[in-house]
């Protein structure tokens, strides 16, 4: 009987593990993607159509799902939705539907990061990396 509560704590330890390693490989590829489109993105006006909270924090500060609808230069509109994280004060401004700069993947136009918002006239660092050296 001592032998397979062991055996099924261990197997519960395990399956821990490989959840909380799988969660933190999302999170690296989610962020070097985010860095990569910060670098290399295509900056683009947009408007905020939709914004609401995910309930998440990260560091105290609320995530936020953004929809907004992108003008390219070609003048193509397209719809894209990201999830930021955003303090308070950012989220007033976009929440009067102001507009925003964005940067958008080349290869995917679904892939956006908020870059700059018009009202507080902040630009962005980026997004938040969990891996960027402090």
């Amino acid at each position: 009987m001592e032998n397979n509560r062991e055996i099924g704590a261990t197997i519960m330890v395990l399956i821990l593990a490989a959840f909380c390693f799988i969660s933190w490989i999302k999170q690296v590829i989610a962020a070097r993607r985010k860095m990569k489109i910060l670098k290399e993105g295509i900056a683009a006006q947009a408007r905020v159509l939709h914004i609401i909270p995910t309930g998440v924090y990260l560091n105290n500060l609320p995530e936020f799902q953004v929809q907004v609808q992108v003008r390219q230069a070609s003048g193509d509109d397209f719809v894209a939705r990201t999830t930021e994280v955003l303090p308070y004060a950012d989220y007033d401004a976009i929440r009067k539907k102001q507009e925003v700069t964005v940067k958008y993947d080349k290869a995917s136009c679904s892939r956006i990061i908020l870059y700059h918002i018009e009202k507080t006239g902040r630009i962005e660092a980026g997004p938040y990396n969990p891996i960027a050296p402090a």
